[in-house]
């Protein structure tokens, strides 16, 4: 299961059965996967390789600041590309729609299920991973974070989460969905600032994976890429759950 932070407006898209060619790659859509508020996900096939398959995130983006979004995205997927826990960025490519309109479509690496979806396929009582299973997502969560905070300047991801971890085929624990990702390290200190900050937070994090820091930004503490380590703990606790 594939989860994306809303950013934009969504509008249909109708993209099922259409043959698209992004940068190098040519596909055809398949069925929608995932839907959020403002993106979907399809499965899409490789014409020229037929086994080849791709999740095709699709969003429109009617203003600037999504569109600052999606290109962020994109610059940390390259970033962090060949990284082992870390979905591919196979291709993108952003459309001018007209009226200030975008579409961007990015290829990616398919993965067959998030972390949420494998324990809730497991049922019962087995509804939770081993002791060894566990410390697997963890070793391969701090990964990402390690490499995503090894960057210049660091980068924090700021939603890690269950519904972003995904299995791939060859059973690595991925990290999709860099779209919350931030590289404003600091204390907010004057209203203003406090003001825009509790929005993006609002906006782009989700309320249970939150560090404390992020919850009262009155208590001046610096929100860095360090919410992220409160989160490896926070994921580590729910697959025991």
């Amino acid at each position: 299961m594939w989860k994306f932070k809303p950013f934009a407006q969504k509008e249909p898209a109708g993209l099922e059965g259409r043959y698209l060619e992004i940068g190098s790659l040519k596909v055809q859509v398949r069925n929608v996967i995932a839907e959020g508020g403002f993106s979907s996900v399809y499965s899409a096939q490789d014409t020229t390789h037929p086994s080849k398959q791709y999740a095709l995130k699709h969003m429109i983006c009617n203003d600037e600041e999504s569109l600052e979004l999606v290109m962020k995205e994109i610059s940390v997927l390259k970033s962090l590309k060949g990284h082992p826990n870390v979905v591919t960025l196979y291709a993108h490519g952003i459309l001018d729609m007209g009226r200030g309109k975008k579409e961007a479509l990015l290829a990616m690496e398919f993965c067959g299920k998030s972390l949420v979806e494998v324990l809730e396929s497991r049922g019962g009582g087995a509804g939770y991973f081993e002791e060894k299973q566990v410390l697997t997502v963890f070793r391969d969560v701090c990964n990402d974070v390690f490499a995503m905070h090894c960057q210049s300047p660091r980068i924090a991801h700021r939603d890690l989460k269950a519904e972003n971890l995904l299995l791939s085929s060859d059973g690595q624990w991925k990290l999709c969905d860099f779209g919350s990702v931030s590289t404003n390290h600091k204390v907010f200190e004057r209203a203003e600032e406090m003001g825009i900050e509790e929005d993006n937070i609002r906006k782009h994090t989700t309320p249970g994976y939150r560090a404390p820091e992020m919850w009262d930004l009155f208590r001046r503490e610096v929100i860095s890429e360090k919410v992220d380590i409160w989160v490896c703990h926070v994921i580590t606790l729910f697959n025991f759950s």
